[in-house]
């Protein structure tokens, strides 16, 4: 176990443009589970120039492999932090973050690397000059996909979450999934406040980063060997993980469906005989239910977020009012085509369109992250509170 403790407030002295961030201000951070017998080696090839400080976490890989970390603390190179418990690699990299941005207030840049095999000496230290010559972007390296070396699984996975990330963000990243990165400092809020504890953290780190800052993509070498079998990555469970807001927001908008429609159904059929006022009531009323439980699903579970709940309820509130405009006029104008649709399934129809575009404007505007421009939610508690463990 490890523990620190924060004296006082951290005040960042951040780089003039143009400035470089320098090697001895920029830390290197590698989180391994269950280390295999390529990992000693590895770290041995770092000498003590190449960064200011060496951090490594042990996620919990437990008593059997304790000899291993005892010889990686014995390089004298490394500060190794360990708890007992397998927490995942976001869990793992965020203690990492905790640390150095407590303890160690020099630091202004941090470069992540995976503990597998799948980085090179050279490519780490490429990286960290990329991040002291741009100081103020988030440098990504970037795998050759189109290697004959990646398996399928990895291949398809990758090309669907740069579609994904291009989809939200409008920015190009053909890499997403890169565990190789340089953090400037401007970004070291967001990297420990960032949800998730295993895959999806990094996944959405780099979503939220590109709100902040631009992406610098570097080329490096692309490793995958016996098929990616050191990998730690479930397919199924850690998609699922990664994917969790969109899959969520599906899961919350089928419900609210359900709820909005057999209000519909049921004031339509029974308060007027009329068909403006069918429309009109029962889309209001309708709305109005489904509305309010899928706000606060949404609050909850879909983009969670700590306070600006007010801010929140308002702009849902003009995007709820701009929907049900939208709802009552193209469901009407479409029930006074020829031949047209039953009621229902006309909007139906209409609900699934705007439900699509719906969850950019959430994820875009009506449920955004402020920015980070102070330090870290959790390490001003740890504050308050004295010691942190």
């Amino acid at each position: 176990m490890w523990t620190w403790q924060i004296f006082g407030s951290r005040k960042p002295i951040k780089p003039k443009p143009g400035e470089l961030i320098g090697y001895m201000n920029t830390a290197l951070v590698i989180p391994i589970y269950c280390p295999n017998e390529k990992v000693l080696p590895f770290l041995k090839s770092f000498q003590p120039k190449d960064f200011a400080l060496f951090v490594v976490v042990d996620d919990g890989s437990g008593a059997a492999y304790q000899p291993i970390f005892d010889e990686i603390r014995n390089l004298g190179l490394f500060t190794v932090l360990s708890y007992p418990q397998n927490k995942g690699k976001g869990h793992a990299l965020k203690e990492a973050f905790r640390y150095i941005y407590g303890e160690h207030p020099e630091i202004h840049g941090i470069v992540t690397a995976d503990g597998d095999g799948q980085h090179t000496y050279k490519d780490i230290l490429r990286v960290r000059d990329a991040l002291s010559e741009h100081p103020f972007q988030l440098v990504m390296g970037e795998r050759d996909f189109d290697s004959p070396n990646v398996p399928k699984r990895s291949k398809g996975g990758n090309h669907f979450s740069a579609f994904y990330f291009k989809m939200f963000t409008g920015k190009k990243l053909p890499d997403t999934q890169s565990g190789l990165r340089g953090i400037p400092e401007c970004l070291f809020p967001l990297a420990i406040d960032e949800q998730g504890e295993r895959y999806e953290y990094e996944m959405n780190f780099v979503m939220d980063a590109a709100k902040e800052t631009t992406i610098f993509q570097l080329p490096i070498e692309t490793i995958y060997e016996e098929g990616n079998k050191v990998s730690h990555f479930r397919p199924f469970r850690d998609t699922c993980r990664i994917y969790k807001t969109p899959i969520t927001y599906i899961l919350v908008a089928l419900s609210s469906w359900g709820i909005d429609e057999l209000a519909f159904f049921l004031i339509s059929t029974f308060i007027s005989n009329e068909r403006i006022w069918q429309v009109f009531y029962g889309v209001i009323i309708a709305r109005v239910i489904s509305g309010l439980y899928n706000f606060f699903m949404n609050m909850l579970f879909v983009f969670p977020s700590k306070g600006g709940h007010s801010q929140k309820s308002l702009r849902y509130a003009i995007m709820f009012v701009v929907n049900m405009g939208l709802t009552f006029g193209l469901t009407y104008a479409f029930s006074l085509l020829p031949n047209s649709w039953a009621l229902t399934l006309i909007k139906i129809c209409v609900d699934t369109v705007l439900a699509i575009s719906n969850y950019f404007v959430n994820w875009i505007w009506v449920f955004s992250k402020k920015k980070h421009s102070k330090k870290p939610a959790d390490l001003s508690a740890k504050e308050e509170g004295g010691d942190a463990r």
